[in-house]
């Protein structure tokens, strides 16, 4: 127990000590004999408090009882080294478990495996060490003592922990392995894409077990193994991140740029994998990306960039206008707007958020030269889009309902079949006065009258536009259901029209992430306006090793083992290809089971330390969890009463 149960305890005791002597010598007759009755009632109390209290109680059993099922940890950090002089873990594990004929539980994933100790796999098979499920799985099987071979990196200790004494299981621990050593990459984070010239900031995260350094360097390094930047990062204690930030500037050739983080260390450690980590960062030489430009504070922007982004290979870049001046939403940092303007005018989509007849100049020539252009607007006065006949009226008061009648438009497949009666309503619908058009959706006021356009877009020459007349679309995607499905399918489909005659290329065909850890998927979204995307992974010898086609609205993955890998995707319209795209992915070595980390939380629930000990030599449980406590409890309160009776006490 803790310091804190032990004090409990200590005044729990005394307190019943206290009221039994109490009891029996103001209340009762003194008669010969009650100094056994008050022994045996005080004896029944202390044994109640110590069952509130709860304490962790050794079991004491035979590693090779037939009766107890073996758990056995199967996660990736079984892979890394057992010690200074021993092989991996799983390795070991391997070894001394091959021939002994038994059966072993596989935990670590959400579904445990019941295998031969003679066909373990030649590697772990999890991402992750959860064990709760496991333990449902065994108490399933009718199992009640549990012994549990690992690491200690479980990631849900104290739930499994919780869930074994639910259960009323019986569990022990094997901690494998010695300590040693460790520090590593925790976490890298850099912009997906940048124009050459601009200077990356790389944000690095170091995790580390107890050291004796107080720093330690980290580099950022190229193909070529070229150093472009380096810093110091403070080692952390144990259980703690210690960031650094990094930066480069990015020049030479366009396209998939791959770099590496690397911690620069005197001498290699047991476990280098988690010291070097990849990034890739998309290069071009102008802006492949829509630019959003924020005019007014409002919860819009966050909701429009993350479905802007599914559209093309470069994310969406986000400025706000605040106090007179342009911040980029990338680190909040000052643009000038010289900046801005080059971005707006070669991006392939500009959208005005919180544009207006008040305007600033410089919005509204931006709006002027925009070949694609989407404006949400705001203010309370009459507005004419510049270099065109489009009029924006001034803003109508009440709530606004979607209409349950989807209008013909090039959206109307997309955007029909949603069920309006829980969405929120709108707010502000203004009138846009226009020669040819179509509408998107169309809203009524408090369900009531002549419906309104919800959004108006059409083509000018080679311009296309598209104007919201409403404000509050975010509301609908605040809450996940049919309402944030709709507003998906309703910018990522006006977003993906404005963009539709542009270059097949403008298709975001690329995976979600280029770089991902061991045991993750690698995953490809089907971009809005194609039947199906077919997507062939190859490996360095050009051997295809994976082939996978998803239709519209649908997405595909694989989980491929660390490599450097290349990728072809198709998108398909009208059974031709509408658009294609190639380019590197990788599978990283390093996985989050292979940071440093400690045991000790594992240890403190389960009762035990992180000694090597024999699997199922002592086991822990939960004191309240066992039979007996209960009835001596009622033994003893039991013989007090027959002592009363015995000695002339009622």
């Amino acid at each position: 127990m803790d310091l804190l149960r032990w004090l409990l305890l200590a005044v729990g005791a005394a307190a019943v000590v206290a009221y039994v002597v109490w009891w029996y010598r103001s209340r009762e007759e003194q008669v010969t004999g009650r100094a056994w009755a008050a022994g045996l009632r005080a004896a029944a109390l202390l044994l109640a408090w110590l069952l509130l209290l709860n304490p962790v109680i050794p079991v004491a059993r035979r590693a090779g009882d037939a009766s107890a099922a073996i758990l056995l940890d199967a996660s990736y950090s079984m892979s890394r080294p057992g010690g200074v002089d021993s092989a991996s873990l799983w390795a070991a594990v391997v070894d001394s478990l091959g021939g002994s004929g038994g059966h072993v539980w596989l935990f670590g994933g959400d579904v445990p495996r019941y295998v031969s100790a003679d066909s373990l796999p030649e590697e772990p098979l999890y991402r992750e060490s959860r064990l709760a499920p496991a333990l449902r799985a065994v108490a399933a099987a009718g199992f009640r003592q549990v012994v549990v071979a690992s690491d200690g990196r479980i990631a849900d200790a104290a739930l499994s922990m919780e869930e074994a004494r639910r259960l009323g299981l019986s569990t022990s621990f094997k901690f494998l392995g010695t300590p040693y050593t460790e520090i590593g990459i925790s976490g890298v984070a850099a912009p997906s894409w940048v124009q050459v010239g601009d200077t990356v900031e790389v944000r690095v995260e170091i995790m580390a077990s107890p050291t004796g350094l107080d720093s330690v360097a980290v580099d950022v390094i190229d193909e070529r193994e070229r150093v472009q930047a380096s810093g110091w990062a403070l080692v952390p204690e144990p259980g703690r991140f210690s960031p650094v930030r990094l930066a480069f500037q990015v020049q030479g050739r366009t396209g998939a740029r791959r770099y590496n983080v690397r911690l620069a260390l005197d001498s290699e450690e047991l476990e280098s994998r988690d010291d070097r980590r990849a990034l890739s960062i998309r290069v071009t030489d102008r802006p492949v990306g829509p630019v959003l430009i924020s005019l007014v504070p409002d919860w819009e922007p966050s909701f429009l960039v993350p479905n802007l982004d599914r559209l093309t290979d470069a994310p969406t870049v986000v400025f706000l206008w605040l106090a007179d001046s342009l911040v980029s939403l990338d680190g909040y940092r000052s643009t000038s707007l010289a900046a801005v303007r080059s971005q707006a005018r070669t991006a392939p989509l500009l959208v005005l958020h919180g544009y207006g007849a008040d305007a600033p100049g410089w919005a509204q020539q931006l709006a002027r030269d925009a070949t694609r252009l989407l404006i949400l607007p705001a203010g309370e006065n009459i507005f004419r889009i510049p270099g065109s006949e489009i009029q924006v009226g001034p803003p109508a008061d009440g709530e606004w309902y979607l209409s349950r009648e989807t209008p013909r438009s090039p959206l109307a497949l997309d955007l029909s079949g949603y069920g309006v009666e829980e969405l929120s309503p709108l707010l502000r619908v203004r009138e846009i006065e226009v020669g040819s058009a179509w509408t998107a959706l169309e809203l009524k006021r408090l369900r009531r009258g002549e419906p309104s356009p919800a959004l108006v877009a059409g083509v000018a020459g080679t311009r296309r536009w598209a104007i919201a007349s409403a404000e509050g679309y975010w509301r609908w995607a605040f809450r996940p259901g049919a309402g944030r499905q709709l507003y998906r399918a309703l910018w990522t489909g006006v977003a993906g029209w404005l963009l539709a005659d542009r270059s097949g290329g403008d298709l975001r065909l690329d995976p979600d992430r280029r770089v991902v850890e061991r045991g993750e998927p690698l995953l490809w979204i089907v971009p809005p306006g194609v039947d199906s995307l077919s997507v062939e992974v190859m490996n360095r010898d050009s051997s295809a090793l994976w082939r996978g086609v998803a239709p519209a609205g649908d997405s595909l993955g694989t989980v491929l083992p660390p490599e450097q890998y290349q990728y072809r995707a198709r998108a398909y319209r009208a059974d031709r290809v509408a658009a294609s795209a190639e380019g590197p992915i990788e599978v990283e070595e390093f996985t989050r089971e292979l940071l440093p980390g400690s045991s000790a939380l594992l240890a403190e629930l389960s009762g035990g330390d992180m000694t090597d000990r024999e699997p199922g030599a002592v086991g822990h449980r939960r004191m309240a969890t066992r039979g007996w406590p209960y009835l001596l409890l009622i033994a003893l309160f039991c013989a007090e009463w027959a002592v009363r009776r015995f000695i002339g006490l009622r």
